[in-house]
């Protein structure tokens, strides 16, 4: 079987300090990212690799893939939506529509079959689409959405047999809860994100108010008997969250800052540091399954601005038990046309995370002038940064 490093789409680039990575340089649209952080791209057999599909000037995402036996790449449009997810097992995609929850294998002979409709509150709320980042129950019996609507947020599993629906929590009008990850070891447990409050006056979303406690509230695990616990962030602040493997803590990055909440214990712990004269240090984060090595992407400052949708960025690698950082991508330049007058209206940040077992990093690059796919071999990363 083909991989990135032999595979005819791809194109080894080698970063200023040594690092080596590949690119995919076949073209099935304009625009071609990496998965958001949250979930992998890949099948954990690593045969097909998926990422997301744009086409200027028309905003949103559908999907293609590469699959690696074959080395061929493809696109499929009616993948439009959101919540993109691979079955690790399969390679099936699974994504979120107006319409409810559809699949469809990577295989071009077969068509999307719907999985769930939405739920009837959620259909006569409009909602245009069914989950921020779908994630499976640890059976994959089930699949974790939030349906944003004007009466709040629905947070609820859907069953991949039937096709019924589950809430497990309702938000109040004007308190969104997005980003919902399941518990990776816990079937009955999720996290959500109070990242925002919608104004239904204004019709915009603002910054949440600190709650009645004086807790920033963006940590929020649910429960399937519709309990809700708030978590509170380190220094107040936390942002872009992920589960632990073991499912026992949660990690986010606060300022410029990767920090560890072991669930059940009250005081959060910094994992590592990460300044960025100018910029922003931690936007996205992602760990091993042992929890030893990080990645982490950041923006440089331009325009005297610490960041904007399509600013420079890098990513980095952190070794937890040498306590060293290392680039794998140093410079991710502005791609020609995107000012932070006229920013990008796609989510190019690089959101870099581990994939297949923890042997591979997957990312957004723009280092060839466009925004692109890349991948590089954690082995390589540990070696240089013991």
């Amino acid at each position: 079987m083909f991989s990135p490093m032999n595979s005819r789409h791809f194109t080894e680039r080698v970063n200023e300090n040594g690092v080596r990575y590949w690119v995919l340089s076949t073209r099935v649209a304009p625009i071609q990212q990496g998965f958001y952080f949250v979930n992998s791209g890949f099948s954990e057999d690593g045969r097909y690799l998926w990422f997301y599909c744009a086409f200027l000037p028309a905003a949103g995402h559908c999907a293609g893939v590469v699959d690696f036996l074959t080395d061929e790449v493809r696109w499929f449009p009616e993948t439009r939506g959101s919540g993109w997810m691979v079955d690790p097992l399969t390679g099936n995609l699974y994504w979120g529509c107006g319409q409810g929850i559809y699949m469809r294998t990577p295989h071009p002979q077969d068509r999307a079959v719907q999985i769930a409709e939405l739920p009837e509150e959620a259909v006569r709320a409009r909602v245009q689409e069914a989950g921020t980042h779908l994630t499976f129950t640890p059976d994959r019996k089930e699949i974790l959405a939030d349906l944003q609507t004007c009466f709040g947020s629905i947070v609820g599993t859907f069953s991949v047999k039937d096709g019924s629906f589950t809430e497990w929590y309702h938000t109040k009008p004007g308190t969104p809860y997005n980003h919902a990850q399941m518990c990776p070891t816990n079937g009955d447990l999720c996290m959500c994100a109070h990242e925002i409050s919608y104004n239904p006056t204004t019709g915009k979303n603002d910054k949440p108010a600190l709650t009645e406690e004086g807790i920033y509230p963006r940590l929020q695990l649910i429960g399937r008997d519709g309990s809700r616990e708030m978590r509170k962030p380190y220094k107040n602040a936390a942002t872009h969250e992920w589960w632990a493997a073991d499912g026992k803590s949660i990690y986010y990055c606060s300022s410029e800052s990767i920090v560890q909440d072991r669930l059940g214990e009250h005081e959060a712990e910094v994992v590592c540091h990460i300044p960025i004269e100018g910029g922003n240090g931690t936007w996205h984060a992602h760990c091993t399954e042992d929890e030893k090595y990080f990645v982490v992407d950041g923006s440089h400052p331009y325009a005297g601005k610490t960041w904007w949708r399509g600013c420079p960025s890098t990513v980095r690698f952190y070794n937890r038990e040498s306590g060293k950082l290392i680039d794998v991508v140093s410079y991710n330049p502005v791609v020609e046309g995107w000012t932070p007058e006229k920013p990008s209206i796609y989510h190019i940040d690089p959101h870099p995370r581990f994939v297949v077992g923890d042997r591979y990093v997957t990312f957004t690059t723009t280092v060839c002038g466009r925004v692109d796919v890349g991948i590089a071999e954690t082995s390589q990363l540990i070696e240089l940064s013991r």
